[in-house]
């Protein structure tokens, strides 16, 4: 800071302004007040440092005539004195003086006042900074918030994996407007249906974050790869000691973790129905009991919920209730195959190819028109999900300006899949509960254990699944 010294003791004078300039601050010296007066008009100091006993002019009388003066910014004024005077002190802070030090000076509350009228000093800048350049000031603030909140928008968009998302043809357009709707009402639960590989978590978390906004925590529960014994406490949490093998304090459940948030049920039809009404009662009285509890909890979660396009078919056989379907479908999203949405598919090739190259550093920049064609005629049985596996096998494989026929080799024509191997009967006699547990079992070995995945190759559910795997067992306890 620059400091205005004033004390007409030369030797008291001098050694006070050492120790300031030693610490950095820059000091000019007068020994009396009419001179310290004339050179503060001239000049501009952040802090004056007076006196209060001198000849002439008193440190009192000094601050007075600085406080008359139409000068800014304007200086902190402290004086100081070897008169232990009360009066004194406070005839001083009358007249204006931000402190009041007395001799000996105490150099910590000196460094004290110090940084505290550098401090005020900085406040008062860049309040005149502020009030002299407000618009400047605005619109500046203004950018810089919008490019953060940008920012931001990003790397939750990113985090949340929906940071490249492509909505072309007029069909997905309109769903993700509606999702954006859904948004605005966490009180309205939302179906989403669709083919495997459509996108329809990519959906739900459109629901969920909307325009990116602060949307609590995104919770997702993949319902077909949960064993039906643990789903009741893996949805709503236990109290201690309410079974064997339980944490002694219990555990919260997915509906705590998701408390202001989104609770996302993949594949719901798997929830096993004795859960069903249980969910349905949340839905409805937006509380629920923990396994093993008697205190009512409140919830206050977003439901979204994802299943095929034969879930009504599913209704109709008894493996789900009406009641919940016809309470969860209040918000519905029915997405189309890409098949049916003919617009989207080069746009979504090119975005991925794009994507992918810069990714590896490879050339890929535009579609040939064979290749166009072929990935036009195709039949995406895989949707989204096989398109853009397809584009990353071709970027990961080759590296061209131009995508090309021949680097579509691992796509079937017209996405009919291979040829299925056909298997006849045997003239031996044969069981066909020992068949099937040899498909079970074949599935099981393919796909090393994975349960989703080998029942997505039997074509059965998770849920079938664990049943056939318990009859399988207690058949060989039978046997033994």
């Amino acid at each position: 800071m620059k400091i205005l010294l004033v004390d007409d003791e030369r030797e008291s004078r001098s050694f006070l302004a050492n120790y300031l300039a030693l610490h950095g601050h820059i000091i000019i010296e007068c020994d009396s007040g009419e001179e310290a007066l004339e050179v503060y008009k001239e000049d501009r100091f952040q802090m004056v440092l007076s006196d209060i006993k001198m000849s002439g002019m008193s440190g009192i009388e000094l601050i007075e005539a600085i406080k008359l003066l139409d000068l800014a910014p304007k200086a902190d004024l402290v004086l100081y004195t070897g008169f232990v005077d009360v009066s004194l002190a406070i005839s001083a802070l009358r007249a204006g003086a931000y402190d009041y030090l007395t001799k000996p000076i105490n150099f910590e509350e000196l460094t004290s006042i110090l940084e505290r009228v550098e401090e005020h000093q900085d406040l008062l800048y860049e309040n005149k900074v502020l009030t002299e350049h407000f618009d400047e000031k605005l619109k500046e603030a203004t950018r810089d918030a919008e490019y953060q909140l940008t920012q931001l928008k990003q790397l939750v968009a990113k985090q949340a994996g929906i940071e490249n998302i492509g909505v072309f043809s007029e069909v997905m357009k309109s769903l993700v407007k509606h999702a954006q709707q859904y948004h605005t009402d966490r009180m309205v639960p939302v179906l989403i249906q669709g083919e495997t590989g459509v996108g329809k978590e990519i959906i739900a978390k459109i629901i969920h974050y909307g325009n990116v906004e602060t949307s609590g925590p995104f919770v997702d529960i993949n319902c077909a790869a949960i064993s039906p014994t643990l789903f009741e406490s893996e949805l709503f949490g236990y109290e201690g000691g309410s079974f064997t093998g339980g944490v002694n304090k219990g555990q919260k459940g997915k509906f705590d973790i998701a408390a202001g948030g989104t609770l996302f049920l993949d594949e719901i039809v798997e929830l096993p129905l004795e859960l069903q009404a249980k969910l349905l009662r949340v839905l409805e009285e937006k509380s629920f009991y923990r396994v093993g509890g008697l205190k009512k909890i409140k919830t206050d979660v977003r439901i979204i919920c994802t299943a095929n396009l034969d879930f009504e078919k599913q209704i109709e056989e008894g493996m789900f209730r009406k009641d919940l379907y016809y309470r969860l479908k209040v918000g519905r999203i029915l997405i189309p195959p890409l098949r049916e949405r003919e617009d989207d598919i080069l746009p979504l090739i090119l975005m991925f190819l794009t994507d992918f190259s810069k990714r590896r550093g490879k050339h890929f920049c535009r579609i040939s028109e064979p290749a166009a064609k072929f990935l036009l005629s195709y039949q995406w049985p895989g949707n989204v999900r096989e398109l853009r596996n397809a584009i990353e096998w071709v970027s990961f494989m080759f590296d061209d300006e131009e995508l090309k026929l021949e680097h579509l080799s691992n796509l079937t024509p017209k996405g009919t899949g291979e040829k299925k191997e056909t298997k006849s009967l045997t003239p031996d006699p044969m069981k066909l509960d020992e068949h099937i547990d040899d498909l079970v079992e074949e599935a099981l070995r393919i796909y090393n254990g994975n349960k989703t995945k080998a029942a997505q190759h039997l074509g059965i559910s998770v849920r079938a699944l664990y049943y056939r795997l318990e009859r399988m067992q207690k058949n060989v306890a039978r046997k033994k």
